[in-house]
């Protein structure tokens, strides 16, 4: 680390929501050219902390310090021009507009009378997507990119300042292991330039390979704080969920009934091509594969979201043409956020 100054600290955040206590008096601090990991469980209370953090949230209680002076962030912007950058999980592009229009929005250069310097603003964009190794350039439409491509695009818009502080939530869930090396890559460049990275994940091997310190948060208190090269997967674990994880149960094989589900030659233009599966009772069939190959667009046809074809259920052949039909034959999915007791569901 360069600094014996934390680059941010919060101190006692408290964050409530109608009938929830989101954060409960939580601390934490990234010092400069570290790599600081924040975990727990979903629900946890992370990415509020991180919201509040990067000005999305207000707290109810507690300051934020960088080095020794109390801030507000009293908006995403103005946080962003104090140097903490917030690269969303969830992906805040406008798809109409460039690549180059997105990564400066709000900051776009302009020349005489207010009018956009594009020369200016294109070549910015290709020198900072060059440093990520994409595929794409600065005059390219959002909404024609991969979603993949797109959560590149978020990680561009952190280069555009000179930030003291990067907060990454989830930022491999839509990257592939050639695209996350290229991430990697980037956090060591920001590392090597002293800024502090806050990083969320749930991920092991990733926190391992690349954190200094991992914090813990647990039903939005702070749990604990420790070193990454002097702990381990089970006490990490602990910390997050109050107890001991037991893998013994992954070891059983159970018993399964008849064909609960079964699906032939299932189609759906572009998506996905001839997918055939059964699904059995007592059995949880996994969907697996990179963002974009169809996992969500196949279970939103079986489930009724998409134009069905056949699927045979029960060894009954049936048009699932309704999300409310599907529930009603018995049968449900992640995607109305219950399963049906006693019958098949499908895990991503």
């Amino acid at each position: 680390m360069t600094d014996t100054l934390p680059a941010l600290r919060l101190e006692n955040i408290v964050k409530t929501f109608p009938g929830v206590r989101a954060l409960d008096g939580v601390s934490f601090t990234v010092m400069p050219g570290e790599v600081h990991a924040l975990m727990g469980e979903n629900g946890a209370g992370k990415s509020t902390l991180m919201k509040v953090l990067g000005g999305i949230y207000q707290p109810d209680e507690g300051r934020i310090y960088m080095e020794r002076q109390p801030t507000v962030m009293a908006s995403p912007m103005e946080a962003k021009a104090k140097g903490v950058v917030f690269i969303h999980q969830e992906l805040s592009l406008a798809d109409e507009l460039s690549v180059a229009e997105n990564i400066f929005l709000g900051e776009l250069p302009r020349k005489s009378f207010g009018r956009v310097d594009w020369e200016k603003l294109f070549s910015e964009t290709d020198r900072i997507l060059k440093t990520l190794n994409v595929s794409f350039d600065a005059r390219k439409r959002v909404g024609d990119l991969s979603i993949a491509n797109q959560q590149m695009v978020e990680i561009a818009r952190a280069l555009t300042v000179d930030p003291r502080a990067v907060i990454f939530d989830e930022p491999t869930a839509s990257l592939t292991d050639a695209e996350k090396v290229v991430l990697f890559d980037v956090i060591a460049d920001l590392r090597s330039r002293g800024v502090g990275i806050i990083y969320i994940s749930h991920r092991m091997e990733e926190i391992f390979k690349i954190t200094d310190r991992i914090s813990v948060l647990r039903d939005g208190q702070y749990r604990g704080t420790l070193q990454t090269a002097a702990t381990n997967e089970d006490e990490v674990t602990q910390l997050m969920i109050g107890r001991s994880l037991d893998l013994s149960r992954n070891d059983q094989h159970a018993e399964l009934g008849d064909v609960a589900l079964e699906v032939r030659g299932l189609s759906c233009g572009s998506l996905y091509r001839d997918v055939s599966f059964k699904v059995h009772r007592g059995e949880v069939v996994g969907f697996y594969g990179l963002v974009g190959a169809g996992r969500t667009e196949i279970v939103e046809t079986v489930f009724g979201l998409r134009a069905p074809p056949a699927v045979k259920s029960s060894s009954t052949d049936r048009r699932s043409g309704s999300t409310r039909r599907s529930m009603r034959s018995g049968w449900g999915s992640r995607l109305s956020r219950r399963t049906a007791r006693g019958r098949a569901s499908f895990s991503e």
